[in-house]
């Protein structure tokens, strides 16, 4: 088994379980909630990545974080973001059809080319992140441009790999799923020298669900390598790759009815695309990350990434429907050979002063970020199923050359410094700034060049007060950037850039460690951030009015008693477009946001030796499906049950699962997206076993 945790424990926890169980802030026990049978990482690195600051205790720091771990994934078998952020009440489904997961954060929608990191460093986009080599998943709430640069308002998502453990061990898994499902993985460490001076881990994967006859078939393969080399007794060096193909039937968002309504809902599994024209990623992923202590209060990190999709992009589009399910309207976009690459790296020195009886923990640094794509050159098909609930497809067909691409260039210089002032063991207060260089060089298809400039100056600052020695409160303050947007072929000033769009917020938190392994958080947000859209007066593309999000949010996570763990949240969001310049968007709810969603995921311990139960509850509220809040998609309620026992097989250690995901079979709207709909997952069961080998 690896580590079972749900939150990385502050300071003041990891104290708790110094008292209880003798375990100090140095041993891995003190980093993690752990089970029998644990394996530490061989070098333990604890806290949460967070950018500019470096790695910090979520406790630490005013800002609002969930983390996710290994253990949570494999007991709920997920296998992609969408997956795992279920749990997460201020995370919300934003799928685009069937072709990758989609998220919005706070009721932003994520910027894919700049909010996915890989530890810390820039994803190229439009892939399904594997989740094998996952340790876990972080989620940093609220604009980020001090801690990423240019990124969206909602929050960073933040995926942190498995690194070589200090006990080898081989684990093998495989698992029957529903639709023919099938899937197998191998978990591997060790090391290359009886010093352990050089370790290993590695993890394969395949799966095959379908044949790509229904939603939901799919088929991948998916290799990963990870080395940890200690050069010194004060530098570690860090090495990972990884590398996945994937196959997915595409499916189309759904229109609404002609009058406006939402369409008729389908079974889940009815493939509304092609079976021959599939969507398609080869994606691959190399990074380096040096660690040196200079001493026992200074280090340095410098780290390297390089990320590249190559996607074979279709997407069916159904534009509207009538009520016997007759397709209205409707085409396939295709695009053959795109290519998307981020190559990014950054530099820091962190370390701790006294000065004037003031304690100071400096971080500083430098960032630069490289990404291209091209992209676009779309052949459109006029090919449609006819009708949702009685498809028929086409027999599959040359779809010619696909057109020339457009090419794009962004080149994203930074500089930080932040310093974390700690004036006693009540009172600190945070202070950070990023300086931005942003450049964008697009080439249209057939086109010239044209050429964007811009420096923008991204600044955090907070306040904690801690009145218990177990509870810490704060106050915060952000700015964030992201790109602007190019106003459309069909405006008065078509292909003019827009100025980088301002968010800005304020947030109000606590967090509170009662126990060991157990944290409760609660923060009141207000973020604010420019609206793009076309005047109807001038018929401009302008950069005018608010788009407002506030809410409040909770969690309770970590170990309740001895047999029970729990992951839970809620969140209220009340969102408003102001000063739109549009009657039919003034005062409205921004699309696709729920006012109350609400999740709760429990793992208890029977009395048997081994086994145990889990269950997760998760509520999305009713919401609009556009901006001019024309039609609401109704909320739901989602039930998962699943079942684990532990045991002994020939000797070895094994693990079965049973997990069942949406038990009840309820239909549901997952998403609203273009002011269109993406159903939900129908029931599905899988079975899986892990054994060590």
């Amino acid at each position: 088994m690896k580590n079972n945790h749900f939150l990385p424990l502050s300071p003041l926890a990891a104290a708790l379980l110094a008292a209880t169980t003798g375990h100090t802030a140095e041993t891995p026990a003190a980093a993690t909630i752990t089970v029998t049978g644990a394996r530490p990482s061989l070098y333990d690195q604890r806290g949460i990545g967070l950018g500019a600051l470096g790695t910090k205790d979520s406790f630490d720091v005013p800002l609002s974080a969930s983390s996710y771990s290994d253990a949570l994934i494999e007991n709920q078998r997920a296998r992609t973001l969408n997956d795992v952020l279920k749990n997460d009440a201020s995370v919300q489904n934003a799928s685009v059809g069937g072709a990758y997961d989609h998220v919005s954060i706070r009721g932003y929608a994520i910027d894919w080319a700049n909010t996915m990191r890989r530890e810390g460093l820039s994803l190229a986009p439009y892939q399904d992140v594997p989740l094998e080599n996952v340790e876990r998943i972080d989620v940093l709430k609220g604009p980020s441009g001090f801690l990423y640069g240019f990124n969206a308002p909602g929050g960073t998502v933040n995926y942190v790999l498995k690194r070589p453990t200090a006990q080898p061990f081989t684990n093998v898994t495989a698992e029957l799923r529903s639709a023919s499902g099938l899937y197998g993985a191998v978990d591997t460490s060790g090391s290359f020298d009886a010093e352990r001076a050089l370790a290993y881990r590695f993890n394969l994967a395949g799966e095959k669900v379908g044949d790509m006859s229904h939603n939901g078939d799919l088929k991948r393969g998916f290799a990963s390598a990870a080395v940890d080399a200690r050069l010194g007794p004060a530098t570690l060096l860090r090495l990972d790759a990884d590398y996945q193909r994937k196959k997915l039937a595409a499916q189309p968002l759904l229109g609404v009815q002609p009058d406006g309504q939402l369409p008729p809902m389908p079974d889940p599994r009815t493939l509304l695309g092609q079976p021959w024209l599939p969507y398609e990623t080869t994606t691959h992923n190399l990074g380096a990350r040096l660690e040196h202590q200079l001493n026992d209060r200074w280090s340095v990190v410098a780290q390297l990434g390089h990320s590249v999709n190559r996607r074979d992009a279709v997407f069916p589009d159904i534009y509207g429907v009538q009520p016997n399910g007759d397709i209205t309207s409707g085409d396939v976009y295709v695009s053959p050979g795109q290519r998307f690459q981020a190559t990014s790296a950054q530099a820091y020195l962190s370390g701790e002063v006294q000065a004037a009886g003031i304690g100071h923990e400096l971080v500083a640094g430098v960032s630069a970020r490289r990404y291209t794509a091209d992209d676009g050159g779309f052949i459109v098909l006029g090919d449609t199923v006819g009708n949702i609930f009685r498809p028929v497809y086409s027999p599959a067909h040359d779809i010619g050359a696909a057109p020339a691409k457009n090419h794009t260039l962004i080149r994203q210089d930074s500089v930080f410094a932040s310093d974390l002032l700690r004036f006693n063991d009540q009172w600190q207060a945070l202070l950070g700034l990023r300086h931005v260089a942003y450049a964008k060089d697009a080439t249209p298809a057939g086109g010239s060049v044209q050429i964007y400039r811009q420096n923008v100056n991204a600044p955090t600052a907070g306040l904690i007060y801690r009145p218990l020695a177990t509870l810490m409160t704060y106050v915060s303050a952000a700015r964030g950037y992201e790109e602007g947007g190019v106003a459309p072929f069909n405006s008065a000033n078509a292909g003019e850039w827009m100025d980088p769009i301002e968010s800005r917020q304020v947030e109000l938190g606590a967090k509170w460690a009662p126990a060991a392994g157990l944290a409760f958080t609660l923060a009141a947000f207000d973020i604010d951030k420019g609206l793009e859209y076309v005047d109807p007066a001038s018929n401009r593309y302008v950069q005018n009015g608010r788009q407002r999000h506030r809410g409040l949010e909770l969690s309770a996570s970590g170990r309740v008693s001895p047999v029970l763990e729990l992951s839970s949240s809620a969140t209220l969001l009340d969102s408003e477009l102001r000063n739109t310049g549009n009657a039919a968007t003034e005062g409205k709810r921004a699309a696709n946001t729920a006012r109350l969603q609400a999740s709760v995921f429990a793992d208890y311990r029977l009395p048997v030796q081994g086994l145990s139960v889990n269950g997760g509850v998760f509520h999305v509220g009713a919401r609009p499906l556009d901006n001019q809040n024309t039609v609401e998609l109704p909320g739901y309620t989602r039930l998962d049950l699943g079942l684990r026992y532990a045991t002994q097989l020939a000797g070895r250690k094994a693990t079965l699962r049973a997990q069942v995901e949406n038990a009840a079979d309820r239909r549901y709207w997952a998403a609203a997206s273009y002011a269109s709909v993406y159903a939900g997952k129908p029931r599905t069961v899988s079975l899986a076993m892990d054994i060590e080998m």
